[in-house]
């Protein structure tokens, strides 16, 4: 009954579906907005770094900035210089590649003379942009290799007045980021979920207190109007029994002179007893009608009810 009352109010059932609506639409919006975007900024935070990094690998590894990266172009302090980079950025690897794609230097020796042949990197970075994945931990990098962290792989193109001399390929490990980026998401979810199930809660109790309030003043209009009807009733029946009492006292009456004033083996005297008696009986009728004091009815022929005088009449009248 409770669902039906608010269900069949249309101010409430909009304001349902509207809170319905505004706790799917904050859902979705940390799902589809919110966790890509803080994603996203984590990945462009890293991929900057991983750009100024670049730019001062190749200030510092690079015996000439315009010219194309090969064997001979490289610093001859560049081991060490690599290492203590690495340690300084936390690095997990850098590579430096030729324009071909060929690895002139890895912080991993055997990787040195593969050649990278992949669309990304001569369709991408060999054109001047820069290319990053995330790659999970315990999953394949671009180079098919599977990482023990979560790495942020990213190739920074080296260009000099537009012309690709070669690019650097730097692993990030972003572990401890992510585990921060991990946290974050979880806690904005969290919160989200939080305050749309106690805005739900809210609405629903509210609405739940309404429906009370609804059936508590559709309680007291009935009554109301049962108050009304029984008003009716008491003024129609007084009206009749004042009608009635003056003819039922005049036959009372003079049953009473004809009993009185018939011998006892008159053929009439049983009748006449029995008219008083109705009579008596009528006026007792009259006396209750007049003291109705409640609505109360009993099933009459074929269905329907009229009202049960007994009941309905005072309890002084009602036990006579």
């Amino acid at each position: 009954m409770a669902k039906n009352d608010v269900l069949t109010n249309r101010f409430l059932r909009n304001i349902l579906i509207l809170v319905i609506i505004i706790v799917i639409a904050l859902l979705l919006y940390n799902i589809f907005l919110t966790t890509p975007s803080l994603t996203k900024l984590l990945i462009s935070t890293t991929e900057d770094d991983a750009v100024r990094i670049a730019k001062h690998l190749a200030s510092s590894i690079l015996i000439s900035e315009t010219k194309e990266i090969g064997k001979g172009s490289l610093n001859n302090q560049l081991s060490k210089e690599v290492d203590k980079i690495k340690e300084d950025f936390e690095l997990m690897s850098l590579k430096v590649f030729s324009p071909s794609g060929e690895i002139v230097f890895s912080s991993d020796p055997n990787e040195v003379g593969e050649i990278n042949q992949k669309g990304y990197f001569h369709d991408i970075v060999a054109k001047g942009r820069v290319y990053v994945m995330v790659v999970p931990k315990d999953k394949e990098s671009l180079e098919g290799r599977k990482v023990t962290s979560d790495v942020l792989e990213t190739y920074v193109p080296l260009m000099n007045d537009g012309r690709f001399l070669g690019a650097l390929e730097i692993y990030y490990d972003i572990t401890d980021r992510k585990k921060q980026l991990d946290k974050l998401i979880s806690q904005s979810s969290t919160m989200t979920i939080m305050f749309a199930s106690g805005l739900l809660i809210a609405i629903i109790l509210i609405l739940y207190q309404e429906n009370i309030a609804m059936k508590k003043r559709r309680q007291l209009e009935e009554e109301r109007l049962q108050r009304e009807r029984l008003q009716g009733v008491i003024e129609m029946a007084g009206a009749a029994c004042h009608e009635l009492n003056q003819p039922l006292q005049v036959l009372s009456v003079h049953s009473h002179y004809l009993l009185d004033d018939l011998p006892e083996d008159s053929p009439l005297l049983e009748k006449i007893k029995m008219i008083k008696e109705m009579t008596d009986q009528l006026g007792q009728i009259t006396k209750k009608i007049m003291h109705i004091a409640r609505y109360e009815t009993k099933d009459y022929i074929e269905g329907s009810k009229i009202i049960d005088i007994d009941k309905a009449s005072s309890p002084e009248e009602a036990g006579t």
